[in-house]
């Protein structure tokens, strides 16, 4: 699951601006196989007499905290960087029509990633990455009880 949670001030952000931003963050995991239910976004507003950046009010100001708990980047040392540098230009990409390109916001962002292992939807464990079972989830966007390499119950 992607889980997007974008801090701004309660006017940074029209109802139509955060349709936008939410389909574009959608459209990269969605586009790469995930199943549409785990793009999570969050929008958390704060005021500006509770948000504080180098101890100073903001109004202006964008913080995102993305975790990655269904994909994670490579492991191996020779793929980190090229993946993980790719990802932030993905990200930077994704990111500049709804919020560099204004001109009038500070912005910054940071990903964590979660082990999988210890994530549940709905109670139920994912399957493996880019398995037929996940293909699954991702066809009949709802997570489904599997065992072993095998889906359980209806469909």
């Amino acid at each position: 699951m992607p889980l997007w949670r974008i801090f701004s001030n309660p006017a940074t952000f029209t109802p139509a601006q955060k349709a936008a931003l939410v389909s574009s963050v959608s459209s990269l995991y969605t586009d790469g196989g995930l199943p549409a239910f785990y793009v999570v976004v969050l929008f958390i507003d704060v005021d500006k007499e509770s948000y504080f950046v180098s101890g100073s009010p903001q109004d202006k100001f964008v913080r995102i905290a993305i975790e990655h708990i269904a994909y994670h980047q490579p492991k191996l040392e020779d793929d980190v960087k090229n993946a993980r540098g790719r990802m932030m230009d993905k990200l930077n990409g994704l990111l500049e029509p709804h919020i560099a390109a204004r001109g009038d916001l500070k912005w910054e962002y940071h990903i964590n990633e979660t082990p999988r292992d210890l994530w549940t939807t709905e109670g139920i464990r994912p399957p493996p990455f880019r398995s037929e079972e996940e293909k699954v989830w991702a066809r009949e966007d709802r997570p489904l009880a599997w065992e072993n390499g095998e889906l359980k119950g209806k469909l």
